[in-house]
């Protein structure tokens, strides 16, 4: 008995199924690569730094003498041992804002000052808002700065963030000198020069140009390191870390994003090593608020070549 061969019309029908269900499967696969990168914790360690290089050069004025812009004010304190010390209140409005921060709300710095070029400041936030965490971001502590160069060169680490926890420490920033020295002394370590490097630091490098004037309104900043201000996490699951090389933004000239520079997002699956993807950014003069994605792996490989809106105005 001979088997009868299928009809034309039940071949082609049954071929364009599996060429349906291929598709169907490899869509799914290609959406798992097509991810939109989260850039929680980059966008966190951006506007930080900002806040940080601001209060910090506005910190510089106040000790120096020289005019503070209206909304803040300062008060000297006597600390033995230093030639400056001091407290300055600041309030954040929609006409004198943070840089890159849009919120408003009140702000103290507190400070010693060598006399010289040196300092240590601290940052209490009662009620100005930098990152959208699920603890509260409370300030900063023990901040050193030094003037290079004609600019101020600051840092800050993953220890001096106080997140989830009282500031009223911060308030009584006291220090010995031996302790001053070594705060200053931390401004001597190597600045990351490699993304990978510097996502896993937790330490963040900042240096302020003022522009030869006493006012922030015009600084430019430039920042360099990463880690993680507080713990974001993505949808898939995975823990955001990020970093900055050379990252350049000056508010003034540009408001919409940073004007060069590059930076990094690695997505790890919580728990674990795995790695669930990584984006290269690059930062352009365009200040159109975008940056042009360079390399893109993983979850993320399908945005590899585009421009990434960023929204941190």
């Amino acid at each position: 008995m001979k088997c009868r061969r299928p009809t034309n019309t039940f071949t082609f029908l049954s071929l364009g199924l599996v060429v349906f269900a291929y598709l169907v499967a490899g869509c799914s696969k290609l959406d798992e690569l097509d991810e939109t990168p989260n850039l929680k914790s980059l966008e966190d360690g951006f506007r930080t730094s900002a806040l940080v290089g601001y209060c910090t050069s506005l910190m510089v004025s106040a000790f120096k003498g020289e005019t503070l812009p209206p909304n803040a004010s300062f008060s000297v304190s006597n600390k033995p041992g230093f030639s400056g010390a001091g407290t300055l209140t600041l309030q954040a409005t929609k006409t004198n804002p943070i840089p890159f921060n849009s919120n408003v709300g009140k702000i103290t710095i507190v400070g010693l000052w060598d006399g010289q070029k040196s300092g240590v400041v601290s940052i209490i936030l009662a009620d100005f808002d930098v990152i959208a965490s699920q603890f509260q971001f409370r300030g900063m502590h023990t901040l050193p700065f030094t003037e290079k160069n004609g600019k101020i060169e600051a840092l800050y680490a993953k220890q001096d963030i106080v997140i989830g926890e009282g500031s009223d420490t911060l308030l009584n920033l006291s220090l010995t000198n031996p302790q001053f020295n070594t705060e200053i002394n931390r401004l001597n370590s190597p600045q990351p020069t490699d993304v990978f490097i510097a996502a896993s630091q937790n330490v963040w490098f900042l240096s302020i140009d003022r522009k030869n004037t006493s006012s922030p309104s015009d600084d430019s900043y430039s920042v360099s390191g990463g880690g993680q201000i507080a713990e974001v996490r993505n949808s898939s699951g995975g823990v955001l870390y990020h970093a900055m090389i050379n990252t350049q933004f000056a508010p003034a000239t540009c408001a919409n994003n940073p004007t060069s520079g590059t930076a990094f997002i690695q997505n790890i699956q919580a728990g674990a090593t795995i790695d669930l993807g990584n984006i290269v950014i690059e930062f352009r003069s365009t200040c159109d608020g975008r940056a042009k994605v360079i390399v893109a792996t993983g979850k993320y490989i399908g945005s590899n070549g585009r421009d990434i809106i960023l929204n941190w105005n």
